[in-house]
Formats: structure tokens, C-alpha cells, sequence
């Protein structure tokens, strides 16, 4: 899907590059903690012109959503989109296409380098294991949970029950 798409962060001009089928190859953008734009060019703190591809098997918190951390809000969806832009800085990075959905976003499964960037996200506690896709990522979650990472310090709403106020 092409269109202009609000995200956190400026950065560099991108272009997104055909690899094999079914493949997407470029630099990204974040616009939340499961969802990438690829190629395009960056303006101020939008991405315009981009392939939309959300991250098959993840569940990220919701940019608004906070967390409760010892009586403090603290903002879990934040967090979890700029954990992600940590993982990609400015790498070129390739997904693998499992799914379409509505309006052409892409679902997909991404790499900087041999790093699964989905993988990453759950076994740190930056999102949750997304069932409805895959139950690929939920050993990873289970073991970010045990070992209290990213967003299991806290007392959190999964992101497919929280409603944004």
C-alpha cells in the first residue's frame, strides 16, 4: 500500500528494492512496533511513497498504550516502536512475504542480516507471540516472560484486548 504514514522517527531518504519473489528488500521506517514502511523518502516525521509491511507473528503494544510499572504509566507502545528502530537503525533490511492483507499491507517475516527482526522483538519483550498468525515466536515469549524482559517488568493489556482512550 502507498500513501503517507506517520512514524517516530526522521531519518535518511529509502528505496525499497525488488528481491525474489515474494521478497521485499530496503531500508525502513518504523510506524509502530509491528509495522515497517519500506523504501519511500522521508519527510520530517512521515514516510511517504513506501510498501507498508506489518511483522507476521508479533503483536506489538499499540502507540498509545500504557503499562503499569510499579504504579507508573509507563508508554510500552512507544517503547516497543523505538525498540524496533534500535534493532534496524538504518540497516538494509529483507522480508519474506507470508501474507497480504487488507489494502495490499504486507505480512511478513524480516531480516537485518541473518537477525530474524520478528524473533528479536518477542524474545525481548518488545511485543507479544501474534497466535492468530503463527505459533513460531511463542517459546520466545515464554522465555521473556520467565526472564522479566522488555514490557514483562510490567502489568500490561495484550494488544489485541486494549482499546485506546
Amino acid at each position: 500500500m502507498r500513501g503517507v504514514i506517520s512514524v517516530l522517527f526522521a531519518g535518511l531518504t529509502m528505496v525499497s528494492v525488488p528481491a525474489a519473489a515474494g521478497e521485499l528488500a530496503g531500508r525502513a521506517c518504523v510506524i509502530d512496533g509491528e509495522t515497517l514502511m519500506l523504501g519511500g523518502k522521508r519527510r520530517h516525521t512521515k514516510c511517504e511513497g513506501g510498501d507498508i509491511v506489518k511483522l507476521w507473528g508479533v503483536a506489538a503494544f499499540k502507540l498509545k498504550q500504557t503499562c503499569d510499572h510499579g504504579g507508573r504509566a509507563v508508554l510500552c507502545g512507544r517503547y516497543s516502536a523505538a525498540m524496533l528502530q534500535e534493532k534496524i537503525k538504518t540497516a538494509e533490511i529483507r522480508c519474506e512475504e507470508k501474507a497480504t492483507a487488507f489494502g495490499g499491507i504486507t505480512i511478513a517475516e524480516c531480516f537485518v542480516g541473518a537477525d530474524n527482526i520478528n524473533q528479536h522483538m518477542v524474545a525481548n519483550g518488545f511485543a507479544l507471540a501474534n497466535r492468530k498468525d503463527t505459533e513460531r515466536y511463542t517459546g520466545y515469549e515464554a522465555q521473556a516472560k520467565a526472564q522479566n524482559k522488555g514490557m514483562w517488568v510490567t502489568k500490561f493489556t495484550p494488544p489485541w484486548d486494549y482499546v485506546g482512550r
